[in-house]
């Protein structure tokens, strides 16, 4: 959608939604098939914004068509949740954040571990963590205490990063006149 004006990318956005249910539709395909579809066959799409174009931008955009989805991402989303795997995966992922690893490093992790089957993403992390935890979850404290560790995790990462630049203790480190810092570095 490069070199669209902004009503020619909303208006491509909106063909491409439209599309893209059209062909869930047509043949109950989950969000992963439709995904690997269109990125093969038509534009580049993945499956974080396949389950947005369906379940967030449809509604509003051609509520009668979501209506004929809907049905289809809901007999869609059981499997996943049900599977054995992902709830193995689901319980490996809350625990190693508990023990202090971040997405990032979780994302690692479980790559890196012979029993998952398929590549671990950032989206499918965070979806663990936040979406497919409180689906399978029943006691409170683990969900709180997820949320607590993101929080935190959101925290260290500003705090290391910055919002525009070094980290924190970078930038509040002492200067010269010349703006060098008092160790001797430019800013």
């Amino acid at each position: 959608m490069e070199g669209l004006t902004g009503d020619q990318k909303y208006d491509e956005m909106v063909r491409r939604v439209k599309e893209v249910a059209d062909y869930a539709i047509e043949t109950g395909a989950s969000t992963r098939q439709i995904s690997k579809y269109f990125t093969e066959n038509r534009f580049k799409i993945s499956n974080a914004t396949v389950c947005t174009y369906l379940s967030q931008r449809l509604p509003k955009m051609d509520p009668e068509r979501y209506v004929l989805v809907k049905p289809i991402i809901d007999r869609n989303t059981p499997k996943t949740i049900e599977s054995v795997e992902v709830r193995k995966r689901v319980y490996t992922t809350v625990a190693l954040l508990l023990r202090g690893l971040t997405i990032p490093q979780i994302v690692e992790e479980l790559n890196a571990m012979n029993e998952i089957s398929e590549k671990v993403t950032f989206d499918i992390v965070y979806n663990d963590l936040t979406r497919r935890l409180k689906a399978i979850e029943k006691d409170n404290q683990i969900i709180e205490d997820v949320k607590r560790r993101l929080s935190e995790n959101r925290i260290d990462a500003l705090n290391n990063q910055g919002i525009n630049g070094p980290n924190l203790s970078a930038r509040n480190q002492p200067r010269n006149v010349d703006g060098t810092f008092a160790s001797g570095k430019r800013k």
